[in-house]
């Protein structure tokens, strides 16, 4: 089964953010470990939110931009950030938690999109040919 990169990132941050919750419930303590989770999954959340955003509005020339998917994609990133705001004010789990979730998201985007790159590069690489130079590297007459 072959996911995007974006669908991957998804998946894979949930995950990574809940073996780094169960870690920190026995290490820390259980209101920090929620709290990576949560804002892990408030992240990719959010990344998705902002993924539909751009799916329903950036269109190619001459193609309609879908209002309705811009309208429901919008309305779920401002709740989302509303709750973020709510969050932070309100102070529900360790403050260093949230830092550690929301990178979390961006740990695993890159190690996707290295991968998804190393995969996509060709097994050797194509051999260029230089005019001014002879095989063994002397410059040519």
């Amino acid at each position: 089964m072959s996911h995007s990169p974006l669908a991957k990132t998804h998946l894979l941050t949930i995950f990574v953010a809940a073996a780094v919750s169960l870690v920190t419930w026995r290490t820390i303590s259980a209101d920090f470990a929620l709290g990576v989770f949560l804002t892990a999954l408030w992240a990719t959340i959010g990344f998705r939110a902002l993924e539909g955003i751009l799916r329903a509005g950036v269109k190619p020339p001459g193609q309609a931009k879908d209002d309705r998917g811009l309208l429901v994609w919008g309305a779920v990133k401002i709740v989302v950030y509303g709750l973020a705001i709510w969050v932070l004010f309100s102070r529900p789990f360790p403050p260093l938690s949230h830092a550690v979730g929301f990178t979390l998201m961006m740990v695993v985007l890159v190690v996707v999109s290295v991968t998804q790159r190393v995969q996509q590069r060709p097994a050797t690489p194509p051999r260029q040919e230089d005019d001014a130079h002879s095989d063994d590297g002397s410059p040519t007459p």
